[in-house]
């Protein structure tokens, strides 16, 4: 029994309700949960969420609802928790818990079974994710900032480490389009921090479809911060701030062209 997990919150204060803002003409949130329906590995769809319109558009596509309770929806809340609360809510144990991301709308063809597939032909792994490569935010080239504003190493640096990012250890993203986690390894979940429900084995598969889909909100007169592989910009006005939702948009479009057009 494979089961996928769609997670979105209500209560976002920087961008208040991104999981539903329109991208062509639909829901944020519709991208991921028509990905899920289309997966050929799994058996049944959920979203855990607190959202009223998240629930009311995964109704709309036939996906169940987990009502997520206020303890586990605020913005300290860990998503690990809301796997725990999901996972006894089942009437089954599955296999495979596929979460997924509302705010990640990005997800090529065949992704989902792609990680499946990782996992069915890797018995030892207790987890596979989704992500990209991208040495610019390795963490031998980002620093710390401490109470008094200077920066400082994330990490011992080993002597002669270069400043030249090709030369460094591939740094590797995850982008939450869709993380495939052994439910029997990776509950309790006590695996490597800060995501210890991926458990300590963690296989992983390049979202090449443009790169990570991210809600940016900056000042007006900023300019736009970027994400790896990021296409068309898509603007407008929330809380008095100028919201930047950075999504591929030629991607979209061969995704799920019947209904952007």
């Amino acid at each position: 029994m494979n089961i996928v997990l769609l997670t979105g919150r209500a209560g976002s204060k920087s961008i208040v309700d991104k999981n539903l803002h329109p991208v062509l003409g639909r829901p944020l949130a519709f991208y991921p949960m028509h990905a899920a329906t289309l997966a050929r590995k799994v058996d049944r769809i959920y979203i855990s969420t607190d959202s009223p319109g998240l629930q009311a558009l995964a109704l709309e596509l036939g996906i169940g609802i987990i009502d997520r309770p206020p303890e586990l929806a605020g913005d300290d809340s860990e998503l690990g928790d809301a796997l725990v609360h999901a996972l006894s809510s089942f009437d089954v144990e599955p296999t495979y818990l596929i979460t997924m991301h509302c705010n990640c709308a990005v997800h090529r063809e065949g992704l989902i079974d792609e990680c499946i597939a990782m996992m069915e032909t890797n018995p030892n792994a207790d987890s596979c994710v989704t992500g990209g490569i991208e040495q610019s935010v390795h963490p031998f080239r980002t620093k710390r900032i401490d109470r008094e504003g200077y920066l400082h190493p994330w990490l011992e640096m080993p002597e002669g480490t270069s400043t030249n990012r090709q030369a460094l250890s591939l740094c590797f993203i995850l982008d939450g389009a869709v993380r495939v986690l052994r439910v029997a390894s990776c509950f309790p979940n006590t695996g490597q921090k800060p995501f210890t429900y991926l458990g300590r084995r963690i296989l992983h598969v390049i979202n090449d479809s443009g790169g990570m889909c991210m809600v940016w909100m900056t000042s007006p007169g900023l300019r736009p911060c970027c994400a790896p592989g990021v296409g068309k910009k898509v603007e407008s006005l929330s809380n008095s701030l100028t919201l930047r939702l950075e999504v591929p948009i030629i991607r979209l479009r061969r995704l799920v062209p019947q209904f952007i057009e």
